[in-house]
C-alpha cells in the first residue's frame, strides 16, 4: 500500500497597504495611522548620507519614555475602581500581557481609549459568562472568543450589573497575567512613574529602559525613488514602491544587496536604477514605546529633513507592532498565523511628501 502526502509549500498571504500624500495636507492622516497602533516593539530609523545619527535625532530617542512589567496581575485589578478613575480615565495607559501568545494563550490588553480586551479559549469564555464574539479567524470551529469591557462608561461602577457580573466572571476564573505598562498622564499634576506606586507593595514590578542599536553601512547602493509617483517610471528612471519597500526589508535583515544575484545564496539585488551612497545609518529601540513616543520622533525626523535638503535624498521610519498583541490598528483583531506581523514604514522625502506602508498578515483585517 502507497499513501500519497501532500504538503501546502504556498507562502502565507500577507496585506500591504501603500498610499502617498502630504504632511502638510489637512486630510493627510500620518498622526491618525500612528497613534491608532497602539502596541509597538520596535522603532527603526534609516537615513541614507549619514555616517552618524544627528544629534537632535538622538536626543529624540533617549527622551522615549520607560516602561513597567507589573507580574501576576489578577484582571479584577484592572477593573479596581480606583485604578479605573487615577489612570485609566486621566491619561493614555497601554497595557498589554506579556508572553501570552495569541493563537494558543488567554492574552489581554488595555488601549488607551479606556477599553479592557480579552482574547481567550472557548473553556476560559464560557467560564466567565460574559457577552463577546468569536474571533473573526475561526468563527466556523469556535475556538476563541473576543470579549471587550469598557472601563469608561458611566455605569460601570461597583454595585452596578454590568460591573459586577463583569467582576464575577474574573473571581471565577481567577485569569491573571505579567503585563506590559506605559501611562502617560494628563497634565503636569502627576508623574507617568506614579502608576508604578499603585502596584508596588502587592506584586513583583520592574521598570525598564527601551534598548537602543546603531549600525552604519558604507558603499550602499539606493533604489532611486520618485516622492510623487508610486508606480516604475515608464523609462525606467525610478523604481516602484513596492521595489523599494522589498530592497528596505533585505537591508534590515542584513541581507547584502549590492552585488549580482546569486543563484545559490541570494537571487535578490538592489533594483535598478540605483545610485551609491557613502555612508549610512540605521538606529533602532526595541521595548515597549508608546504611539506619542513615535509621533514625536517623526516629527523631528521631518525637521531634519526639512533643514538638510542637501545631505539626504529620503528617510524611513519602521515601526514594528507586537506579533502577539490582540489588535493591530485601532481595534481590528489581530491574529499569528505564520508570523504575527502588524508594521508600518514611512518614507519621508525632503519636500514634505511621504509614503506610507502598512503591512499586516493572514490574520488581520487590512488596515
Amino acid at each position: 500500500m502507497s499513501l500519497t502526502l501532500k504538503i501546502d509549500v504556498r507562502p502565507p498571504r500577507s496585506k500591504l497597504v501603500i498610499e502617498k500624500s502630504s504632511f502638510d495636507d489637512e486630510k493627510s492622516r500620518h498622526r491618525k495611522n500612528v497613534e491608532e497602533h497602539h502596541f509597538n516593539h520596535m522603532v527603526e530609523l534609516f537615513i541614507p548620507g549619514c555616517a552618524e545619527l544627528p544629534p537632535g535625532v538622538q536626543a529624540e530617542f533617549d527622551r522615549c519614555d520607560d516602561y513597567y512589567l507589573i507580574k501576576n496581575v489578577p484582571l479584577t485589578e484592572l477593573i479596581n475602581k480606583d485604578f479605573i478613575e487615577n489612570f485609566v480615565k486621566k491619561g493614555s495607559l497601554y497595557m498589554l500581557s506579556h508572553n501570552t501568545h495569541i493563537d494558543k494563550h488567554n492574552a489581554y490588553a488595555v488601549l488607551p481609549t479606556g477599553q479592557l480586551l480579552l482574547s481567550v479559549h472557548k473553556d476560559t469564555y464560557e467560564e466567565l459568562g460574559l457577552v463577546g464574539q468569536p474571533s473573526q479567524f475561526n468563527r466556523k470551529v469556535k475556538r476563541k472568543f473576543v470579549v471587550e469591557v469598557d472601563l469608561t462608561q458611566d455605569i460601570f461602577v461597583p454595585g452596578k450589573k454590568n460591573y459586577e457580573r463583569v467582576k464575577q466572571g474574573f473571581q471565577r476564573t481567577e485569569l491573571k497575567a505579567d503585563f506590559l505598562i506605559s501611562w502617560k498622564p494628563e497634565g503636569t499634576r502627576q508623574l507617568a512613574g506614579s502608576i508604578l506606586s499603585h502596584f508596588q507593595g502587592s506584586y513583583e514590578c520592574e521598570k525598564h529602559s527601551q534598548a537602543q542599536q546603531t549600525s552604519r553601512h558604507t558603499d550602499l547602493l539606493l533604489p532611486v525613488v520618485h516622492s510623487t509617483e508610486l508606480e516604475e517610471g515608464e523609462d525606467g528612471q525610478w523604481c516602484s514602491a513596492r521595489e523599494w519597500y522589498e530592497w528596505l526589508g533585505a537591508v534590515s535583515c542584513g541581507i547584502s544587496c549590492n552585488e549580482a544575484p546569486e543563484h545559490y545564496i541570494s537571487r535578490y539585488s538592489c533594483p535598478d536604477p540605483n545610485e551609491l551612497t557613502a555612508a549610512t545609518v540605521r538606529h533602532s529601540m526595541t521595548g515597549f514605546i508608546a504611539p506619542g513616543n513615535v509621533c514625536s520622533l517623526q516629527e523631528v525626523v521631518r525637521s531634519y529633513m526639512r533643514d538638510n535638503k542637501s545631505t539626504c535624498p529620503w528617510a524611513a521610519l519602521t515601526v514594528h507592532g507586537f506579533v502577539d498583541s490582540p489588535v493591530s490598528w485601532a481595534r481590528r483583531e489581530h491574529g499569528f498565523h505564520h508570523g504575527g506581523e502588524n508594521l508600518y514604514t514611512f518614507l519621508i522625502f525632503r519636500d514634505s511628501t511621504y509614503w506610507l506602508f502598512q503591512a499586516v498578515g493572514t490574520n488581520d483585517i487590512c488596515p
